[in-house]
């Protein structure tokens, strides 16, 4: 998976690239463009959402929004200093791991970054930085209420696993943040957030002040990729929800089985890319029909995931089952050449902001393997990618793509029972 942004034309190939960890945190990765007039600063953690014990929900998204709406002492939040000095910050809550970032002007990138440590290291959770967080997280509950994708992504999340950080909505409903004690809240924000596990993530103008403002920590991180328990065969389910859909999703490779991974994510390109996808061309004429599809590359195991949204929805089911089930037999070789190299293209035009690079170089890297990061001067990926080959990829669909998961959304009017 890439954490996915906006697409952009390809030309972010020279782009340099690094990872170092000698004498610094544990893992960082630098995509270094000396003509960028900004720099993207991200710290990721493994951090599940749930918390470590998986009781308290949501905690992940109000520990992160707290940490970055706390003033210290006769000081400024992270938020206000960002601000201050034309950035825009955000934070990103999945299931296992979490991100804080800041895209700011090149020359205040070592400034924020020591910013961003001295809040996150050492973190003071004041009761109105609290009372701020919890309301911006609320208000980000509601949202999603209406994002058909991500409430059919924690649905099918929630079928495939039955325990573990998977299991849990990243962003659960708005009242949940209420019942989270303000010392639960201290106490993740000072396990999660420490040094020991955090992942540095820079791109854009990286110069040496701000390699330079990354501390000093210990030689390896101490909390490995955290994984889930797979339930038992999927089954279809339905849940009442503000907006119809359904989706569905398959249980794929883990991330260190690198070129079944990028069979999947291939798989998933093939069908699903937004503007050449053959099941995206096959059912541009269906009127009020919207389809994702992605392959999420997770530590083990990875999950390829189908969305589908619209009031007609529901007949777009079979084509998609259809479609995933023919690519258990090889592509003709010119059709997979061809795939294969726009496959490539699409890969590498979702890396080219600043932001878009540290974003993926932080995924990958929180997942257990920061060298198979598309764009890595390593090439893990793009070896992998150039590897596959018909008979391959269609042996890793027989091998994966065989029983779904199948979450339906039935529309509810507002007050809670289902439209007619």
């Amino acid at each position: 998976m890439i954490v996915r942004a906006a697409r952009g034309a390809a030309a972010a190939l020279c782009l340099s690239a690094a990872l170092f960890t000698s004498a610094h945190a544990q893992v960082v990765t630098t995509y270094d463009d000396p003509s960028a007039a900004t720099a993207a600063v991200e710290l990721w953690y493994r951090a599940p959402s749930a918390g470590y014990d998986f009781k308290s929900p949501g905690i992940a998204r109000l520990a992160l929004a707290a940490a970055v709406a706390s003033r210290p002492a006769g000081g400024s939040s992270l938020s206000e200093i960002v601000n201050r000095l034309g950035g825009s910050l955000s934070i990103q809550v999945f299931p296992d791991i979490s991100m804080v970032g800041a895209s700011v002007p090149a020359g205040s990138a070592p400034a924020v970054l020591r910013a961003m440590t001295a809040a996150f290291f050492n973190p003071v959770i004041t009761a109105a930085g609290l009372k701020l967080a919890a309301q911006d997280s609320g208000v980000a509950a509601v949202s999603q209420l209406y994002d058909s994708e991500l409430t059919l992504q924690d649905a099918l999340f929630a079928q495939l696993f039955s325990q573990g950080p998977a299991h849990y909505a990243p962003l659960p409903a708005a009242a949940q943040f209420a019942k989270i004690a303000p010392a639960d809240v201290q106490a993740f924000a000072s396990r999660a957030f420490r040094k020991s596990n955090a992942i540095f993530s820079l791109a854009g103008s990286v110069t040496d002040a701000l390699k330079a403002s990354v501390p000093p920590s210990v030689p390896a991180l101490d909390t490995p990729p955290l994984d889930s328990t797979l339930a038992g065969t999927p089954a279809e389910t339905s849940a009442a929800a503000s907006v119809p859909g359904m989706g569905l999703a398959w249980t794929g490779p883990r991330i260190a089985d690198a070129r079944a991974a990028t069979a999947m994510d291939f798989i998933a390109d093939y069908l699903f890319d937004p503007n050449g996808g053959t099941v995206i061309r096959a059912t541009r004429s269906q009127p009020n029909a919207f389809i994702g599809g992605q392959f999420v590359t997770l530590h083990d195991p990875g999950v390829l995931l189908v969305t589908l949204s619209g009031e007609s929805a529901a007949t777009l089911q079979q084509p998609v089952l259809e479609a995933v089930a023919a690519m258990a037999q090889p592509l003709d070789a010119a059709t997979f050449a061809a795939a294969r190299k726009a496959f490539l293209y699409h890969i590498m035009s979702q890396i080219q902001t600043p932001m878009q690079r540290a974003d993926n170089a932080g995924w990958y890297a929180a997942e257990g393997n920061a060298l198979y990061a598309p764009g890595d001067p390593s090439d893990t990926y793009v070896n992998a990618v150039n590897s596959l080959d018909p008979q391959f990829v269609a042996q890793v669909a027989r091998m994966y793509l065989q029983h779904p998961a199948i979450v339906r959304l039935i529309q509810s009017s507002p007050g809670g029972t289902t439209a007619t």
